[in-house]
């Protein structure tokens, strides 16, 4: 197995190309894993942060490590 590893730009019409080295075979199946950040535009992530601001479950995980961090905050401090 060889493994191929190249950055493409996505297109406008979302489609990517890749070029397989000569030691690829014709119509050999290949596998192919495309891996890409998932851009939230500005006004939709905002929107996702505000909502997060009242969701119990995120408002939970926050307190839970700002108590895992309390006694390292004050060590710093001198407290």
């Amino acid at each position: 197995m060889e493994v191929v590893k190249q950055n493409v730009r996505v297109s406008l019409d979302r489609k990517v190309l890749i070029e397989l080295p000569q030691t690829a075979i014709p119509n050999q199946t290949a596998e192919v894993i495309v891996l890409f950040e998932n851009a939230v535009p500005g006004k939709e992530k905002l929107a996702e942060m505000e909502a997060a601001m009242s969701d119990p479950l995120f408002l939970a995980d926050i307190e839970e490590i700002r108590e895992d961090f309390r006694y390292v905050d004050l060590d710093e401090v001198g407290g």
